[in-house]
């Protein structure tokens, strides 16, 4: 196990040290230049044109910038914004609660549902409670999220006036005011998610109990509901955590619409604000978060493998 989790933690950094090169790459180029955001289109004084292009390094060698940036944000420096000078950590410790807060409600909602829906999926297969699940599932799969939460917003806030459009409320302003803002871009979120989720535990559990441990089981006269949760369920859900943490670290960056639909001061919101401004350190600070966010969280899911599967562990 030790040798394990040590080729896993080498993998992790290998895999951080080309993430973040490809996205550095990938935002240097960009269209644009920097100065041009800094200092605008109005004439200007080429000596401090100049002293800006020495100060952030804009004039040296690629892999020389990127071995700068890389040194620095590994003390997590990750340079300063050109239109606000905010230092980008700062803008993502501000935005990342608001994210993170949406990204957790979704999942958590979607596992909520597609637990129970899947397990009955498996457990009535070919029988109309499995066909009217699944015919449920493949109309929330074809749904985009910002279309439902146009929908929502309609209906909870236009029609029936219980929950706000807009805005965002934080946990300082009250639990109750927080998870009104909350509640209609987490559920436009996890709709998506929870027909996948759905899915996968409904085709893991009807492989599952078609094991022998599970016929014994049966045999041995426990009750269905002990089996499904107890022995079925467990070993059936390994694939729901690597979709689980592959959909996590996805909504961390993948909530770009709904927080610009709601209104929400997240990661995404920033992204795109950035990215109109040409903020190009805020650009990259922001995606490189968001990938090494991805591949940590996925290694995580790796290591619970051996927590949920007793053969994983003795392999």
């Amino acid at each position: 196990m030790p040798k394990t989790i040590a080729f896993i933690l080498l993998r992790l950094i290998a895999t951080l040290l080309a993430v973040t090169f490809l996205t550095f790459a990938m935002v240097a180029l960009l269209p644009g230049d920097p100065v041009d955001t800094i200092l605008g289109t109005a004439v200007r004084d080429p000596a401090v044109e100049a002293q800006i292009r020495d100060e952030l390094n804009l004039d040296d060698p690629f892999l020389a910038r990127y071995g700068n940036w890389l040194g620095d944000a590994v003390t997590g420096d990750l340079g300063r914004s050109y239109i606000t000078s905010q230092p980008v950590a700062d803008t993502i410790s501000q935005r990342l609660p608001v994210t993170f807060q949406l990204a957790f409600m979704s999942i958590f909602m979607s596992v909520l549902v597609a637990i129970p829906i899947g397990v009955m999926g498996a457990y009535k297969q070919s029988k109309w409670q499995d066909s009217l699940s699944s015919a449920g599932v493949q109309v929330a799969l074809s749904i985009p999220n910002f279309i439902f939460g146009i929908f929502l917003i309609w209906l909870f806030a236009v029609q029936l006036n219980w929950l706000p459009a807009s805005n965002w409320n934080r946990f300082g302003d009250g639990v109750v005011d927080n998870m009104r803002t909350a509640l209609l871009p987490a559920l436009a979120l996890a709709l998506a998610q929870m027909a996948v989720f759905s899915r996968l535990i409904r085709s893991d559990m009807i492989a599952t109990l078609q094991e022998n441990y599970i016929l014994s089981a049966r045999a041995k006269g426990m009750s269905d509901r002990y089996i499904l949760f107890r022995h079925a369920l467990r070993p059936s859900s390994l694939s729901v955590m690597t979709i689980i943490g592959i959909s996590f670290g996805g909504l961390l960056g993948g909530t770009v619409v709904i927080e610009t639909l709601f209104a929400i001061p997240g990661l995404g919101f920033s992204l795109i604000n950035a990215i109109n401004a040409r903020d190009i350190l805020v650009i990259q600070g922001i995606t490189v978060f968001i990938a090494v966010m991805f591949v940590v969280i996925n290694t995580v899911v790796d290591l619970l493998y051996a927590v949920l599967d007793p053969r994983i562990r003795r392999s």
